[in-house]
């Protein structure tokens, strides 16, 4: 763990728990905990959603990439 309690999520198994994942990183940013950044590299394509937060804490950068049907 990190100081923004982060770990790697390899998939997620529905649309809403994404959705909850999205409102958990929300309130992060409302806390001042992280930042939102520029994508500088696309996982796969910019035509997805994708978003890169840094850890105020520890400076690490995370990406955040929507799933893909059937999840």
């Amino acid at each position: 763990m990190n100081s923004c309690n982060w770990e790697a999520i390899d998939s997620f198994q529905s649309y809403s728990e994404y959705k909850h994942f999205c409102v958990w990183i929300k309130s992060q940013l409302d806390e001042g905990l992280i930042e939102e950044l520029p994508v500088l590299d696309y996982y796969i394509s910019a035509q997805l959603d994708e978003k890169w937060f840094k850890c105020k804490g520890t400076k690490e950068i995370w990406r955040l990439v929507p799933p893909d049907t059937p999840f």
